[in-house]
């Protein structure tokens, strides 16, 4: 239930603090006093669109916070978006700039306008003065019998299935259908395809023929620097002494020089460093050259593949290292433009099954819809009477249409009236007369109020166009909804205010630099007098005023 709303510098609000309790209440006031500003600013902590217009003239922000109390819906929604969620209590808050830039804020997190309007209707329902017109919308009926009918998850499940249904049949379709400029790519492919699996090019192949080629290419030059470096570490047939001979001969030499200084000792110690590398180096160098093969025919094989390689890349506008990755790609492409017929005729039974659950599901919902449907317009008629439509009969017409299904199901559903004995039935937006038309749409509202789930109520003057007794047993009809919840009424009748269990009265008050809207709750006394202004203008009689005081008392 909403519990708490706070408004500051909105419209004409410079700051309002709103306590809400259970049971119905109503919200009163002169025509432009700002009744509606409540709603609106509500409507904003709700995720309605912010305008820049909405702040206060001279003021930088306005700030709109909705303390609601917690409810097992709304605690789920929460925990799956790991906001912090207090035990008792929700608090949505909106934050707009005078430049029109808006925040909005759940229990203290950063929220979109989206995610306070998706809370916003696990918390409170909002029925507005215009909700007649919604009838008149295609979908209207179907989501009205579906939320009477507590219906959303089955219609859900439909959903899911034909969305199913139908991806799969759009994929066959395509297939069976082939245009010929499909069948001319699955023919350039099959080509390009078979010439790429002649070449058969390896992931890393190109990288290794390339250093492959680099050797071979260059054997001979290799082999000749390689035994020059290695003779002149280790010596030939030549007769010249080797790096390692002259090395050795400096070592004797310095070994006969009876002397221990430190820099002799020194070089000493490097020499013998020196030949052991030389050795070293020698060795590794002749391992080398024994693999340093000159071959020209392997040569040849190298050039001519490489060859092959960068011609198919340039034939296909690639780079040659993506060779085989574009190989690849062909291949996926063209299995599936080669489907076979098996794939065909699983991909069919499988179009074929999705077709028989989701019937069965449709079937199932709209069997569903009837059993509601019968409920709701029984429950609707019954509050005929009291809001003087006389006799008049109300169906939700269900028509299942195979041919028309749709991700709703099969069913056509529209609201068909009988306004009058003896008078033809139609559809609702044909028959009823606008009067008609708002008094049925507030027996509808009441009957699917009271089997939603939503805790908070709010119908904003959905009283207009009637008045007297028809307005008395509209109250009546509020008075019991807020029984057992929580009902906030905005209301021009003095019959409907008559039945609340709290009353505001909003006020506008204009000085010499601006023009204030405030809000208070009354006591009785002040309530007898709001309910005679409401029943008799600006001059309150006496009599006016027992008038009031008598409409109270019935109530109690």
């Amino acid at each position: 239930m909403l519990s708490h709303l706070s408004i500051h510098q909105f419209a004409l609000v410079d700051q309002l603090e709103l306590e809400v309790l259970p049971g119905m209440s109503v919200i009163t006031g002169e025509t432009g006093a700002g009744k509606s500003i409540l709603l609106d600013a509500l409507g904003l902590a709700l995720g309605d669109r912010a305008e820049a217009d909405c702040v206060r003239h001279g003021a930088e922000k306005a700030e709109i916070g909705a303390t609601f109390s917690m409810n097992e819906r709304a605690r789920l929604w929460l925990q799956q978006r790991d906001i912090p969620a207090d035990d008792d209590a929700i608090i949505l808050r909106r934050i707009i700039s005078s430049e029109g830039r808006s925040r909005g804020y759940i229990n203290g997190r950063p929220a979109s306008a989206s995610d306070l309007k998706e809370i916003g209707q696990l918390l409170i329902e909002i029925h507005s003065q215009h909700a007649h017109q919604r009838l008149l919308q295609k979908e209207t009926p179907r989501q009205l019998l579906d939320a009477y009918g507590n219906l959303q998850l089955q219609a859900s499940e439909v959903s899911l299935v034909w969305e199913e249904w139908q991806q799969h049949a759009r994929r066959l379709n395509r297939l069976q259908e082939e245009s010929a400029e499909v069948k001319a790519q699955r023919q350039l492919l099959t080509y390009q395809v078979e010439e790429l699996r002649q070449l058969a090019p390896g992931a890393t192949e190109l990288d290794e023929l390339e250093s492959e080629h680099k050797r071979l290419a260059n054997a001979e030059n290799m082999l000749l620097n390689g035994q020059y470096a290695l003779a002149a570490c280790y010596g030939d047939d030549s007769g010249e002494l080797a790096a390692t001979q002259l090395t050795h001969q400096a070592m004797n030499r310095l070994g006969n020089i009876d002397d221990q200084h430190p820099l002799l000792n020194e070089a000493r110690d490097l020499l013998q460093q020196a030949k052991i590398q030389l050795e070293e180096a020698a060795h590794s160098l002749q391992r080398y050259l024994d693999l340093v093969d000159i071959n020209p025919h392997r040569l040849q094989q190298v050039e001519n593949r490489l060859s092959d390689l960068y011609s198919m890349a340039r034939k296909h506008q690639i780079a040659p290292q993506t060779l085989h990755a574009h190989w690849q790609e062909q291949e996926a492409a063209l299995a599936e433009l080669n489907l076979s017929d098996d794939d065909l005729a699983g991909l069919q039974q499988q179009v074929n099954a999705l077709e028989q659950e989701y019937r069965q599901l449709a079937q199932g919902l709209s069997d569903a819809r009837r059993t509601a449907a019968a409920r709701m317009d029984s429950e609707v008629e019954a509050h005929f009477e009291a809001l003087a439509l006389g006799r008049a009969r109300f169906v939700t017409q269900i028509e299942a249409d195979v041919s028309k299904a749709s991700r709703h199901g099969i069913d056509q559903i529209g609201f068909i009236v009988q306004t009058n004995p003896g008078m033809p039935a139609g559809p609702l937006a044909k028959v009823a007369s606008g009067g008609e038309l708002a008094r049925i749409s507030l027996a509808i509202q009441v009957v699917t109020a009271a089997v939603c789930e939503t805790p908070s109520l709010i119908f904003d003057e959905v009283d207009v166009g009637i008045g007297g007794g028809t307005a008395e047993r509209v109250g009546r009809l509020l008075r019991a909804l807020g029984q057992d919840g929580q009902v906030l009424c905005v209301t021009h009748q003095p019959q409907v205010a008559a039945q609340a269990h709290q009353h505001y009265q909003v006020s506008k008050i204009s000085g010499d630099n601006a023009t204030h809207t405030q809000l208070r709750k009354l006591n009785d006394k002040q309530r007898s007098e709001e309910i005679a202004r409401m029943l008799g203008g600006v001059n309150i009689t006496q009599q006016t005023l027992a008038h009031a005081q008598e409409m109270l008392a019935l109530v109690q």
